[in-house]
């Protein structure tokens, strides 16, 4: 059995991360990757990049890892930009270093690839909304999935090989809705390019942690939503003096 968790966008949301955590232990997964933006917004920088250093798993970088380990003003509002000046000065040298030697992409396993934001332009950090963004993502992605963060919004896209037209697959994702979990099995036809949620900072209207699962054996991806003490790490946001917004935005989930 080969069960892989998918993490995302953590943003120093440590309470998120542990409790997401132990349930990839209950889930039975046997690997880990992370798409990245492992730092921002949240009260516990450094211990989220130990924590995920700690793993020894496949992770790559997001805009929040290479902006705080090699600033180049990215086009940040000023929320973010408080928030990034003020984890930079959380992590030590080997901590920025780390982040700032993490790859835009891999390829894990030769079975899937990872990247935070898109295959065709990985550094410039845009943003995957509908089917339309996704359509050029399909023209460098070469394994039939691969999996992406950026957006804190589960989506899952497909490639049609006999249309060559770029879907929304929004059934996909009805249970976890409803449930707070949704599990469907790939299309050996289609070429997936997948959004797990964030970690972190979610902001699909549910403040609940969400993350991915991937069974290469039997070719199936689980989206699942985990509870843990969102108003305990919203008081730490506030404890370490950054802004009330981004405390209370963990609270609604958007």
């Amino acid at each position: 059995m080969a069960r892989t968790a998918i993490i995302s966008d953590i943003h120093a949301n440590l309470h998120a991360l542990c409790a997401v955590m132990e349930d990839v232990q209950t889930e039975q997964c046997t690997d880990m990757v992370c798409l990245g933006d492992v730092v921002g917004y949240n009260a516990y920088p450094a211990e989220c990049v130990d924590a995920i250093r700690s793993y020894n798993c496949p992770v790559v970088k997001g805009n929040h890892d290479a902006e705080v380990s090699n600033p180049a003003n990215l086009n940040m509002n000023e929320m973010a930009r408080m928030a990034m000046e003020w984890t930079r000065s959380r992590l030590n040298e080997d901590q920025l270093t780390w982040l700032a030697r993490l790859q835009y992409m891999r390829i894990v396993r030769s079975q899937f690839t990872i990247v935070h934001s898109t295959l065709d332009q990985p550094k410039a950090w845009n943003y995957i909304i509908n089917a339309n963004d996704a359509s050029s993502n399909f023209r460098r992605q070469f394994s039939p999935l691969c999996f992406h963060g950026h957006t804190h919004v589960p989506k899952v896209f497909y490639l049609d090989a006999a249309s060559g037209r770029t879907y929304e697959d929004f059934p996909a994702l009805e249970r976890l809705y409803l449930d707070g979990e949704s599990e469907f099995i790939l299309n050996p036809n289609f070429k997936y390019f997948i959004n797990v949620g964030s970690v972190g900072q979610p902001r699909d209207n549910d403040p609940r942690a969400c993350y991915g699962i991937y069974d290469s054996d039997y070719k199936i991806v689980k989206i699942k939503r985990v509870v843990y003490d969102v108003q305990a790490a919203s008081d730490a946001v506030r404890t370490v003096g950054l802004p009330d917004y981004l405390a209370d935005r963990l609270l609604r989930g958007c």
